[in-house]
């Protein structure tokens, strides 16, 4: 009996390396790309900013390669919804790139600044306003295609039950509450007193269910009856 004991603990791997790697290359260059003043400080510290920008990139690589090795679990249970789970992921790992390029730009318009002087400086400060205004819809979008992805990539586990049930129910729910979340960002919803605290009440919890669903998948793998049985 095929328990497929390899493909998830490269997939629980991967899903470490896309949550770890996304938050350690945002710690690297978010101060210096992210900052108010990213104008005099992007290119003077450019190599920090790439640096950081590559350590994010791994995503991208990992991003695509968790419903690869899915595929073939998922399939066996439910094939429309193992290929809707790869083609939300490529979408998603597509943005990604279109984000980390736009990033990247952002350093060249440093350097046209600082060498502008007084009168080419506010060229260079549109630009930059708009590039980065740019990148903030492309991200939630980004975010949207994720939840998406995120709900059929649940669904699957659950109706294959591979994974404890429990794992699928917080995913879909965390999900769920991440995908109105940024619905609510979109439509410039007044948070009210909650401010960034929402954002991170969306945020945690589907970061959370990856980590526990990554180091299930390591440790115990698929539920081998699960796995051999197919749905009538």
């Amino acid at each position: 009996m095929k328990t497929y004991r390899t493909n998830a603990i490269i997939v629980g791997v991967l899903f470490i390396i896309a949550t770890a790697f996304l938050f350690i290359g945002g710690a690297v260059y978010g101060p210096i790309l992210d900052s108010p003043d990213y104008l005099t400080l992007a290119y003077p510290n450019r190599v920090t900013a790439v640096a950081g920008m590559l350590l994010e990139f791994a995503c991208v690589v990992a991003i695509p390669l968790i419903p690869v090795f899915m595929y073939p679990v998922l399939k066996e249970h439910s094939e429309p919804l193992a290929l809707g789970y790869v083609g939300f992921r490529l979408f998603e790992a597509v943005l990604f790139v279109i984000t980390e390029i736009n990033e990247l730009s952002l350093i060249n318009i440093s350097e046209g600044y600082l060498n502008s002087g007084e009168a080419g400086a506010f060229y260079f400060e549109n630009l930059g306003s708009s590039i980065q205004a740019e990148n903030l819809w492309i991200f939630l979008f980004y975010v949207l295609i994720f939840t998406l992805g995120g709900l059929i990539f649940y669904s699957a586990l659950y109706k294959s039950r591979v994974v404890p049930r429990f794992i699928s129910i917080w995913g879909l729910i965390a999900a769920a509450l991440l995908f109105v979340g940024t619905v609510l960002l979109m439509l410039e919803v007044d948070t009210g007193a909650l401010g960034n605290v929402w954002e991170l009440i969306t945020a945690a919890p589907i970061a959370v269910n990856e980590m526990v669903l990554a180091l299930w998948l390591i440790i115990k793998g698929f539920n081998p009856s699960a796995v051999a049985s197919k749905p009538a």
